[in-house]
């Protein structure tokens, strides 16, 4: 049923764009085929085949598309027992069983509102993907299955005076932003540092960029930044240094396609 996927993920050599658990282990395999819940054919199948799975890596530093192998029991907006299985862009994914296992709907809630997008769960996952897909020009389709070009030789520099930039948080301001100290010990201006920034309760995971184009060489300074504000208290989130960047995520740091003075 998920050959088009599986030819699909083949075929892309960027890095983390698809990421998969992969077959199901002996005990995933056992519970799943032995679970009692409500649960369409074709999720279940899905999940023997692929595990946990996230696909098309975003913009935003997270995926447009993710399914959990574990459902989560939960319950819709309007108290509806319902089983959380993943997310599409940003809604949460849920099936709501009508009669049975062959009869559950797929529902996506968001905002305080819920809306049952198709009938079966593998419907639901072809026609996401397939939006997903739509918002790529062909060039950028082309560059995913590819892959990136390796780091020149002015972005690996780049890179170095990103390691020798160190901050750390000291404060929350009066309108929500939180305050950095930031202090560069590298060998050159960089207009930005990127950030991670994520919920405590792990339903948002993404990114800020630290203005840091007025701290030279050997300087301290403070730095405001909006740490998702709208969406979540100050108190409900964590920023942290995210990983050394690899060539696939070159669109994630703005300080890669910055020029600096």
């Amino acid at each position: 049923m998920f050959e088009w996927l599986e030819q699909e993920i083949a075929a892309i050599r960027t890095p983390r764009f698809h990421v998969t658990d992969g077959p199901a282990t002996a005990k995933l395999r056992h519970s799943v085929m032995q679970s009692t819940l409500a649960l369409p054919e074709s999720y279940k199948e899905f999940v023997l085949r692929f595990g946990n799975t996230k696909l098309y890596r975003t913009a935003r530093m997270g995926y447009e598309i993710g399914v959990f192998a574990g459902p989560r029991p939960g319950r819709l907006n309007d108290g509806t027992v319902a089983y959380e299985i993943g997310f599409h862009d940003g809604a949460r994914v849920f099936v709501k069983p009508i009669n049975g296992p062959a009869g559950s709907a797929v529902w996506e809630a968001e905002n305080g509102s819920q809306e049952r997008t198709y009938a079966d769960f593998g419907e639901w996952l072809e026609k996401s993907c397939r939006h997903a897909r739509e918002q790529y020009t062909p060039e950028q389709w082309s560059e995913n299955v590819r892959g990136p070009k390796p780091f020149t030789q002015e972005e690996q520099e780049i890179l170095a005076a990103r390691r020798s930039i160190s901050w750390k948080v000291i404060g929350i301001d009066s309108d929500g932003n939180h305050t950095f100290q930031v202090k560069n010990s590298s060998n050159r201006i960089l207009p930005v540092l990127t950030i991670g920034v994520r919920s405590t309760d792990g339903r948002l995971n993404g990114a800020t960029k630290l203005r840091i184009h007025h701290v030279r060489p050997g300087q301290t300074a403070n730095v405001i930044a909006d740490c998702y504000k709208e969406f979540r208290l100050p108190e409900e989130v964590e920023v942290f240094d995210l990983p050394e960047p690899e060539p696939q995520d070159r669109a994630y740091f703005d300080e890669l396609s910055t020029q600096t003075e």
